[in-house]
């Protein structure tokens, strides 16, 4: 589809109407050398906002250009490309859609998503002596042994003081769905802490795996599971060990706490979550405002 003659253009941004599945239009200003799929993926988060359908599929948002003279016609568009790219013009319509995944995103992506978290495991490993790792392969890990060498609290004497251990293991499986689902964590040493069971060592993530962001990254993952371990972030008034969660309550061990290098509880465990998910591009994210417009009824 060409751009109609009489479309004004626009020196670094461009003026686009979105629609979604009931045909609501939202306008959206936006610089044009953004990726379509970086569009759409927040139209959909912020339209949309589940990430499966009513069967518990996954879904991924679609993109299509309207016919401005027929539309009812429409194009599939390169989710790759950027709206220069794409030959967009000022005023052009798209529709955005979800489209269901059978529980399987595509390998390639899924390859090179894992090759960049090996990578990114690489980097945090040389910054940050503590932290030590073993994957399964070393090309594109699907499993990793997370090694802390780091002082935690691996239990409690009866007096209430803890139990420091200063080496602490952790499994990451990454599975067929991810990096559409969130990773699957287990603490494999004794560990005392309000978010991690006791019995099983399931590790609680909160809104990470209800809303899982696959841009978050498997290195900030495990950022945030070492900031665990030292009581930086922990959440008290949703515990997985609730004896551990009254331990942390009292003043009395606020002390031990910050001998760790851990903090008096301030905020749930979803707070570091979602400054995580505002940082899972590696900065800031940009967020696109997608402003309602409201259809004019007949006179």
């Amino acid at each position: 589809m060409n751009a109609p003659n009489n479309i004004p253009k626009q020196e670094d941004t461009i003026r686009i109407i979105i629609e979604d599945t009931a045909r609501k239009q939202y306008e959206v200003f936006l610089p044009k050398d953004a990726k379509l799929k970086d569009v759409s993926a927040e139209f959909f988060e912020d339209i949309y906002r589940e990430p499966r359908d009513e069967q518990g599929l996954f879904q991924r948002a679609v993109a299509e250009l309207v016919d401005p003279k027929n539309p009812d016609k429409t194009k599939r568009l390169n989710s790759e490309e950027t709206l220069d790219d794409l030959g967009l013009w000022d005023g052009a319509i798209l529709r955005i859609f979800p489209e269901s995944i059978a529980g399987i995103i595509d390998e390639h992506k899924r390859v090179s998503t894992l090759v960049a978290d090996h990578k990114n495991l690489e980097e945090l490993r040389q910054t940050n002596p503590k932290i030590d790792f073993k994957p399964n392969t070393s090309h594109a890990p699907t499993r990793y042994t997370i090694i802390f060498l780091e002082k935690g609290i691996s239990g409690i004497y009866k007096n209430g003081d803890p139990i420091i251990s200063d080496k602490h293991e952790i499994e990451i499986v990454l599975d067929s769905n991810y990096p559409g689902e969130a990773p699957k964590v287990s603490w494999k040493t004794p560990i005392f802490h309000p978010n991690i069971s006791p019995k099983t060592g399931k590790v609680c993530l909160g809104v990470l795996s209800e809303k899982y962001l696959p841009a978050l990254g498997l290195a900030r993952l495990v950022v945030m599971l070492f900031e665990m371990l030292q009581y930086r972030n922990y959440d008290i008034d949703s515990p997985f060990n609730e004896e551990a969660a009254d331990w942390a309550k009292n003043k009395d061990h606020h002390k031990h706490i910050i001998n760790l290098g851990g903090y008096e509880y301030q905020a749930p465990v979803e707070v570091l979550l979602k400054k995580l998910e505002e940082m899972s591009n590696g900065e800031n994210r940009k967020k696109f405002t997608f402003k309602p417009i409201e259809r004019r009824r007949p006179q």
